[in-house]
């Protein structure tokens, strides 16, 4: 009887998935070509997912949705933010779709009992909120990049700039050194040069910049030079100065911080061990122990 509800169960999902993907994948297939083959290799299921959300008109709503979309923003742009939100609801759709199929085979395969249902939507909640998790991973390596890439871009424009260049010929300098790196936060200059070329003002594109980036010490690094364009004057290099200090004294925290979770992380291998070596060194004087009884 069990097996027969998870059969149920996971015919309806597939066909329910069918219909959906071969209704709205003539339609929606074109919409995810542009993303990247590699990071979603499953792109090609998305069509018929991207039905269900504008059928059921799912998105998220309040706080939820506000943290979804800063997240967003910072990892592909203000300008990117529908395309990749409406993928990203779709991502958590064919992951619910993933948990349907996965809980009712483990439940059919395993010949679980009535309470083992409970599985089947637990897989699908679960994995519904992976891609949230995969999102937030994505979100604090890039967050974390950008912050232990800043110190040293700080200090490289100060460099330049007391060597006569002005801020933007020493950002273009420092890009095009540093591009072939596949560094995020070059990455997001080399955008800002190419607003600029592409007839946006420089304060536009700086203000840009910071939004995408939604860090501390980009937006008040931006702050600094528009207030420069603004005032003019030698005060923004002394405040640059003030702000690599300020970061590379952040960055050694981080290093710090970094150590000691690396090293909690291996307390308890180094348990193991201890326990290990004890028992190897224990264990022939308590078979000795043993044989004089």
């Amino acid at each position: 009887m069990i097996n027969t509800i998870c059969l149920v169960i996971l015919f309806v999902a597939l066909g329910i998935y069918a219909v959906f993907q071969k209704l709205f994948n003539q339609k929606h297939k074109a919409f995810f070509e542009p993303l990247d083959a590699k990071e979603y290799s499953y792109k090609a299921f998305l069509p018929g997912c991207l039905g269900i959300v504008e059928v059921l008109k799912l998105s998220g709503t309040g706080r939820y949705q506000a943290r979804l979309n800063q997240k967003i923003a910072m990892l592909h742009g203000n300008r990117y933010l529908a395309f990749y939100s409406l993928v990203h609801w779709s991502v958590k759709v064919f992951y619910a779709f993933l948990g349907l199929w996965l809980g009712s085979l483990f439940c059919i395969l395993g010949n679980t009992d009535a309470w083992g249902l409970l599985i089947i939507p637990a897989a699908a909640a679960g994995l519904f909120f992976l891609a949230d998790k995969n999102l937030d991973d994505q979100y604090r390596e890039r967050r974390f990049k950008l912050e232990k890439d800043f110190p040293d871009f700080v200090s490289k424009l100060v460099l330049l700039i007391h060597a006569g260049l002005n801020v933007r010929q020493a950002i273009e300098r420092i890009v095009s050194d540093q591009h072939a790196k596949n560094l995020p936060l070059y990455q997001e200059l080399l955008l800002v040069l190419t607003d600029i070329q592409g007839g946006s003002s420089e304060t536009e594109a700086y203000s840009d910049f910071a939004e995408r980036c939604k860090i501390r010490q980009i937006t008040n690094f931006v702050s600094i030079l528009q207030q420069n364009m603004k005032l003019g004057g030698s005060q923004m290099l002394f405040e640059l100065k003030r702000m690599g200090t300020e970061c590379w004294e952040m960055r050694k925290n981080m290093a710090k911080q970094l150590g000691e979770r690396a090293s909690s992380k291996l307390m308890l291998p180094l348990a193991i061990m201890f326990i290990a070596v004890v028992l190897i060194c224990v264990a022939p004087v308590i078979l000795d122990f043993r044989r004089m009884f």
